[in-house]
């Protein structure tokens, strides 16, 4: 058990390399901590070097730069990630102390800070819970007491799981939890310095509570607050009025949307009786996409009389659209693939598709058959 661990602000060291391997590099001793135990891994840099990689091996840190290293070494863990990581991992063991005398798990968290969560087993909150929380942790918070750090034999542990190790660590945070672990942890709760609840959603094994916790919570107030000023500025209104102005621009969307749906097919109708016009059975139309295509052959079918078939040039090749009123859809794609190379289908009436045929070579095998 790395000892230089148990307090979070050991961010310095000067050590010398135990061995190189491939790039990586474990040193005599270190400060850096890797991604275990539900702590994400620490940034920073080696001889002014940028740390790029940490990985465990055991209880052995290998540490990854750009770049060759030489004795001597000087270890710098950057002060900002380090406390991030270090606040929302203290966070949530209070969590599981005031979550087990619920009766309730946390079964899985979310740690980064741009996304910070937690995972509980139920569904089901009763009223008030989120301010409960809230409430919980602002106090743990304000009386600011002492995190507790002890350490007693592996074998000497009552779970099983711990016993193999020679030592193992025990983090105390008063009588709010007690457990086994081996990441960095604040020296006293108020080190945690905000923990603030965003909100919560149902998920498939129960509820995930949303929460900025730590130096991330600054971070996640401007971040949204600049947000919040970019629609202000947008929408032209103050922020209090905010909402009613959006929910009025999304129904004016809403509105338009409509109304252009409404004069697309009514133009599609004009185009299709422009089509039809010709009396030829191939015609060959302007569509600038599929779905162009695939509104004029539905505007085409409530028109035609008899069976006709759209051609685009699209995408290097030809696509198309055969409408039969008489259901013969089906049959002439399958005799169109007997002649050219096809994807597509569709129902009786309306069968679209593609070739990577030239628009002659696909006429000719299209005249061929009847729809």
């Amino acid at each position: 058990m790395n000892r230089n661990y148990d307090n979070f602000l050991n961010l310095t060291m000067d050590t010398r390399i135990r061995e190189c391997r491939d790039g990586w590099y474990a040193f005599e001793d270190t400060v850096f901590y890797g991604e275990k135990g539900g702590a994400l891994a620490d940034r920073g840099t080696i001889n002014g070097r940028e740390v790029l990689e940490l990985r465990w091996e055991g209880d052995t840190l290998w540490h990854r730069v750009e770049g060759e290293l030489s004795d001597p070494v000087r270890l710098e863990v950057d002060r900002l990630t380090r406390w991030n990581n270090t606040a929302v991992q203290s966070a949530f063991h209070m969590l599981d102390g005031y979550y087990g005398r619920l009766g309730l798990r946390i079964v899985a968290i979310g740690v980064h800070p741009e996304n910070q969560w937690y995972e509980l087993d139920t569904k089901e909150l009763p009223p008030g819970h989120l301010e409960e929380v809230q409430s919980f942790l602002d106090r743990q918070i304000l009386d600011d007491f002492p995190v507790e750090l002890s350490y007693v034999k592996g074998a000497d542990y009552p779970d099983p799981k711990y016993q193999g190790y020679d030592e193992v660590r025990i983090v105390k945070f008063a009588d709010v939890d007690t457990q086994p672990c081996g990441t960095p942890h604040v020296s006293r709760t108020g080190q945690i310095l905000s923990f603030t609840v965003l909100g919560s959603e149902r998920s498939g094994r129960g509820t995930k509570i949303y929460t900025a916790v730590g130096p991330a919570a600054e971070a996640r107030l401007r971040g949204d607050h600049a947000v919040l000023r970019r629609l202000v500025e947008l929408s032209d209104t103050g922020i209090p009025d905010l909402p009613d102005k959006l929910a009025g621009l999304l129904a004016s969307s809403k509105a338009l949307k409509k109304e252009n749906e409404a004069l697309r097919r009514e133009l599609c109708g004009y185009q299709a009786e422009g089509l039809l016009a010709s009396g030829d059975r191939l015609v060959s139309c302007a569509a600038r996409d599929a779905g162009e295509l695939r509104a004029m052959s539905q505007a085409v079918l409530a028109k035609a009389q008899r069976g006709v078939v759209l051609m685009a040039e699209l995408d290097g090749g030809v696509s198309f659209a055969a409408i039969s009123p008489e259901g013969r859809g089906r049959a002439w794609m399958d005799g169109l693939k007997g002649a050219l190379e096809v994807s597509g289908g569709g129902s009786p009436k309306i069968v679209s598709g593609k070739s990577p045929a030239g628009p002659e070579e696909f006429r000719r095998a299209a005249e061929g058959l009847e729809i």
